[in-house]
């Protein structure tokens, strides 16, 4: 949770992903998107100024000790993904990305991504990268035509991307992890206000809610009720 700005008109922090983790440095990148009266504040900022942080918060995304894994992201979703490209690499496991938005250049960190990835695929809906074909279709080509195995998979930045990461689950034996991104006020799941509804087998009503900012933002792709 960051607040960059000392406006008493903008009450709130606001939630921000880690993109890159550098502890030799000791920095802490954030990579946003000017939306509104907070970000745009934010974009003010010189290097030497201070700001309030409140984190890291929540899970992280828990990696396999060896093997192979896949990055999906769309637009602004593949923020968080480049922390977890960036650890995989450097824990020796490979890493193939796939990136999509509505124009090319939506599409960001593409050249960090490159450094840590075996392979980077982009997709845009205008046409201009792979015909704006689904990333998962461009994951399961990657699968079945190279012949390449995938222990685990992340996704962030669409629901639609995260669902259909679901019936390749099983028929291509990987664990699919999704990102979720909601809208939160305190961060520390006090408030509530960013619940998400999860599968619970074994209650009366077979589901419960979690707080993404707590409880998250990382869940298995298959425990959440979209």
């Amino acid at each position: 949770m960051l607040q960059a700005w000392e406006r008493g008109d903008i009450v709130l922090p606001r939630p921000f992903s880690l993109y890159r983790i550098l502890p030799a440095k000791g920095q802490l990148h954030i990579l946003y998107k000017i939306r509104g009266k907070a970000t745009l504040e934010m974009s003010r900022r010189i290097p030497g100024e201070e700001v309030k942080l409140i984190g890291p918060l929540g899970n992280g995304a828990d990696l396999p000790e060896t093997g192979n894994i896949a990055l999906l992201g769309r637009g602004i979703g593949a923020a968080p993904l480049m922390a977890i490209a960036e650890t995989a690499y450097n824990r020796g496991l490979v890493v193939y990305t796939f990136l999509s938005a509505r124009k090319r250049e939506l599409i960001p960190g593409v050249v960090d991504f490159t450094r840590y990835s075996s392979k980077v695929v982009l997709s845009t809906d205008d046409g201009e990268e792979n015909e704006g074909r689904l990333l998962t279709v461009l994951l399961e080509e990657l699968i079945t035509k190279e012949g390449i195995k995938i222990k685990t998979v992340f996704t962030c930045g669409s629901k639609r991307l995260a669902q259909g990461l679901l019936p390749m689950e099983t028929k291509y034996n990987f664990r699919a992890y999704v990102l979720l991104e909601e809208v939160m006020a305190c961060g520390i799941g006090s408030c509530k206000g960013c619940v998400c509804k999860v599968r619970t087998p074994g209650t009366p009503e077979g589901h419960a809610y979690k707080r993404v900012c707590k409880d998250g933002p990382v869940f298995p792709a298959s425990e959440v009720i979209w």
